[in-house]
């Protein structure tokens, strides 16, 4: 068991050296130039003191040697207080610099780092964004890549300076008495355990509780944010959620005050013990002074020595167990950056050309989202044409939108494939095949950017064409809004930037259409498009999504079964079967679902 606990520690330690290399790799590449001035304004100020101390030796041990003489060297005296004072002006110096490095690390280092992390994130496959460990793990370098890394580079560096402060102390030591030096550190050691332990059990709570303070962020975002105000004040249930609030906090409360308390008595008993030998050590200098095996001066170089012998000690296991402490929050940083995409394209991937509608086939399909048993694709096969409009209708969970995500290979089929022109999806170029498809989810995304980005987003891989732009807004209907706004296409939509406007839901959802409209890719995807939008302005946009032409394939999700009528082609799922496909006529005449489905909503049309 002791072995375990050994080699655990000694893991730990290696995790602190890694992921301090790594850190300090990163802000070499950010600015190499920082990254030496850090470590030579780190280093410097250790040398200081004890060139200060030396000269101060000196200058005791000529006033004594004076005392018996009458002759007195003031040339050398104003040398040596010269070189004390410029020694006193450096420190000064380096402490100024020490300020202003620390803030352009701050400045540049978190930027740096988190764009990395963003970029990185935009390349993960789908999965690690529904992995509720992985959104765990997000949450905690969402709250702390601002300052952690900050504070790990800073204990990092102030490492090197205690270091090299305790290096220097030793040497001096060991010229009185070498195993001084040895004895000190072998007080000071129980001190870094204690301090490295202490810091496990906090970060342990942080890895506990990460759930509790998902949910704290969630429903303090929910208060704050005016889309749920309303609701809030309507159904008043802003207290039960400040209570639920309360609870967490005084689980963290009650937690970190015992680990406090417990801290608190084995810190104060290593201190205490502490000083006793460095009190012991300051007794034996004043002894070999007093027998004469020592000057004056030289007592007091050693007594700063020991002290400054202590500080470093003292100091190099502080800002050791520091970046201890910081290193299992900034390993959370490391591992998305090392995370791998769970989807990807093989090396010699076929590129797809993406101004052609491609035929679809889905052939045995079977998939169960990962970690669950529950198979939401039963054996489903399909085949859409090129250039064939197809609609897909069903109750909730039947697996609609998961034949998208499965197209566009967000996942990997448990079994069976997906051919796209007879080609394995899995063989193709991913980022081709993405660009021929424009696809409107049904949890859109509302840029707070102007109505023109809004459009322009569809494409980005092509220079922008404001003509194009006009013409897709007018698919949509998305040119009504244009009309309505005070700057047109230039402005700014939502509330979150000055000058911004807001939308209603169905303004939102033509302006989603539009950047679907606008990619001008061959295979159109709309899932729900027109569940916001009144029905004057759903029978316009679906004129013109039938009008297309053969050169689009069209697949349509929807609730709305006035939007899926004039598809070439419907297919009914259930339980991840097709259980009826035909068009709109052919399924009345069966009786089935669909007629079934179809004739509930026309009741209330009635």
């Amino acid at each position: 068991m002791t072995v375990l606990l050994n080699k655990e520690k000694i893991n730990k330690v290696f995790d602190v050296a890694k992921t301090s290399k790594r850190l300090l790799i990163f802000l070499w590449k950010i600015d190499k130039l920082l990254f030496l001035s850090s470590l030579i304004v780190a280093i410097i100020p250790a040398f200081i003191p004890f060139a200060n101390a030396y000269i101060y030796r000196i200058l005791i041990d000529m006033i004594v040697a004076s005392l018996n003489h009458s002759h007195f060297n003031f040339q050398l005296l104003y040398f040596l207080m010269a070189l004390r004072l410029i020694t006193f002006i450096v420190q000064e110096v380096f402490f100024s610099l020490q300020s202003y490095i620390d803030l352009m690390v701050w400045t540049k280092l978190p930027v740096a780092l988190y764009r990395v992390v963003l970029l990185k994130l935009s390349e993960l496959s789908l999965q690690y964004f529904e992995d509720s460990n992985f959104k765990d793990m997000l949450q905690r370098v969402k709250e702390s890549y601002t300052w952690r890394p900050l504070n790990m580079i800073s204990s990092i560096f102030y490492t090197f300076q205690s270091l090299t402060g305790l290096l220097l102390a030793v040497i001096i030591i060991s010229t009185l008495n070498i195993f001084l030096g040895f004895f000190i550190i072998l007080i000071a050691v129980p001190v870094f355990l204690n301090q490295t332990k202490y810091a496990k059990t906090i970060w342990g709570l942080w890895e506990e509780h990460s759930p509790y303070r998902k949910k704290f962020w969630y429903i303090s975002d929910l208060i704050q944010n005016g889309q749920s105000a309303k609701e809030m004040k309507i159904f008043q249930t802003a207290k039960i959620f400040i209570s639920e609030l309360d609870k967490i906090q005084k689980k963290f409360v009650f937690e970190n005050t015992r680990i406090g308390k417990k801290r608190f008595f084995t810190t104060l008993l290593f201190d205490i013990g502490g000083v006793f030998v460095y009190f012991a050590i300051e007794l034996f200098i004043i002894l070999l002074t007093i027998a004469g095996k020592i000057t004056v001066g030289s007592l007091t170089y050693f007594t700063f020595v020991v002290n400054n012998f202590q500080q470093a000690v003292n100091g190099l296991f502080r800002n050791m167990s520091q970046a201890y402490n910081q290193t299992l929050y900034v390993e959370d940083i490391f591992k998305v950056l090392d995370a791998k995409p769970l989807v990807y394209a093989p090396k010699n991937a076929l590129k797809v050309n993406f101004h052609k509608a491609p035929a679809i086939e889905f052939r045995n399909v079977n998939f169960s989202y990962p970690g669950s048993k529950k198979e939401v694709l039963k054996n489903f096969s399909l085949k859409i044409e090129s250039g064939e409009k197809i609609a897909f209708v069903g109750e909730n969970g039947a697996g609609k939108t998961t034949l998208i995500k499965l197209l566009a290979r967000f996942y990997d089929l448990t079994s069976g494939e997906i051919l796209i022109n007879g080609t394995n999806v899995n063989k193709l170029d991913l980022v081709s095949w993405h660009k021929t498809m424009g696809v409107i989810f049904q949890d859109f995304i509302k840029y707070e950017y102007s109505l023109r980005e809004n459009i322009y987003f569809g494409k980005t891989f092509e220079k922008e064409n404001f003509k194009e732009i006009l013409k897709a807004a007018e698919k949509s209907g998305a040119n009504k809004v244009a009309e309505s706004l005070e700057k047109g296409y230039a402005q700014v939509l939502g509330k979150t930037f000055e000058g911004g406007t807001d939308l209603s839901t169905g303004e939102w959802q033509k302006v989603a259409l539009a950047r679907a409209f606008f990619r001008n890719a061959p295979v159109l995807i709309l899932d729900e498009p027109t569940a916001s939008i009144d029905a004057k302005s759903e029978n316009e946009i679906f004129e013109k999504v039938e009008n297309l032409g053969k050169d689009k394939t069209v697949i349509i999700i929807s609730h709305r079964f006035s939007t899926v009528r004039n598809a070439d082609k419907i297919c009914v799922i259930n339980k991840g079967k097709i259980v009826e496909m035909g068009n709109h006529n052919e399924l009345m005449k069966l009786k089935g679902k669909y007629e079934k489905l179809f004739s509930i909503q026309a009741k209330r049309y009635r």
